[in-house]
């Protein structure tokens, strides 16, 4: 029996283990390692943000995966040997036939200075339940979303959040008592998408009276007060932000990476420099052929990135070549 190893088990890790375990069946080990015990949906934050989502309506079990005879370890990555051909963990060796690196991002607050004392971090599980309780007591005053640093996942949902803080307030009837103000070091929104993108999203914020400032670099962050590289000031009542993220240690220690500290693949089939390897979602480098920049990280791609490594590696597995494309599919 085949052995596949799975590291991490957010979109991309449990899409890829239930894809490749229904095409695999009993001929197949499929093994997630998590150090985890829930798996958090992370898209639906921003609902969770303002309320029109309990924090059990986007928790589930990882141990739900072990229904469809997929293995399920609560155990933390601490070395991968690419050559070796097994993954060392707080609790012991693992070895693999084949291996999807799945890992994502952590968020480093602590590069920011004043970010833990002063804001909380909206792509965060407990970040973000402290400000729906913040937001339920929020009257009056100014709310401030910054963005650290780039890139960072998912480049909608900033502005998503902002609509919602604006729906949020309108429903309570205080949205003329509620000023709204977005910062980014992108140059516009939606900077990878087509120039007219961002002007839209650009007109929509202006017609919601949220205020957009670009091209700015947070160096600190002070008590009601964000402060950015040309000297600006802003006074703020509640600071909303996405902490700096990066790939997890293990991943940035190994000779997997670029110099970013993403996982190098293949555009096309995702396998990284080693064969059998594979890396998907926030933790690969996935570039766009044109401009060089990383492609947007979202747990969309994540999943159709699952789907064709899954099925290939079924195709290896069996002695067929692969067929399967990444094609830079999202939505």
């Amino acid at each position: 029996m085949k052995n596949t190893l799975i590291l991490g088990g957010g979109i991309g890790g449990i899409v890829a283990s239930n894809i490749l375990k229904n095409a695999a069946g009993d001929s197949m080990q499929v093994t997630v390692v998590d150090r985890e015990v829930n798996h958090y949906f992370a898209a639906a934050y921003p609902l969770l943000m303002i309320g029109q989502r309990e924090p059990t309506d986007i928790t589930r079990k990882l141990t739900n995966l072990k229904k469809k005879n997929i293995h399920v370890l609560h155990q933390e990555v601490q070395k991968i040997d690419v050559t070796g051909h097994q993954v060392s963990t707080n609790q012991g060796v693992l070895p693999f036939d084949y291996l999807i690196i799945s890992l994502g991002v952590e968020y480093h607050t602590e590069t920011v200075p004043g970010f833990k004392e002063y804001a909380l971090n909206a792509y965060d599980f407990d970040g973000v339940r402290k400000i729906n309780q913040q937001l339920n007591n929020f009257s009056s005053g100014r709310i401030v979303f910054f963005i650290s640093s780039l890139p960072y996942k998912c480049p909608p949902a900033p502005y998503e959040i902002m609509f919602l803080l604006d729906q949020f307030f309108r429903k309570r009837g205080i949205r003329n008592k509620i000023e709204l103000i977005l910062v980014t070091p992108d140059y516009s929104p939606e900077p990878l998408a087509k120039p007219k993108v961002g002007q839209s999203v650009r007109k929509m914020l202006a017609e919601k009276g949220i205020e957009l400032i670009t091209e700015a670099k947070v160096l600190r962050i002070e008590e009601k007060a964000l402060i950015l590289d040309h000297g600006t000031k802003i006074a703020a009542d509640l600071l909303l932000g996405i902490a700096p993220h990066w790939t997890p240690e293990v991943l940035r220690k190994s000779n997997l990476v670029d110099s970013s500290g993403f996982v190098e693949v293949d555009l096309h089939t995702l396998e990284t420099n080693y064969p059998t390897i594979y890396a998907i979602g926030d933790a690969a480098a996935v570039k766009l052929p044109v401009m060089g920049a990383y492609a947007p990280k979202a747990g969309t791609f994540a999943h159709y990135q699952a789907d064709v490594v899954a099925r290939n590696i079924y195709l290896l597995s069996r002695g067929a070549k692969p067929e399967y494309t990444y094609k830079g599919k999202g939505t």
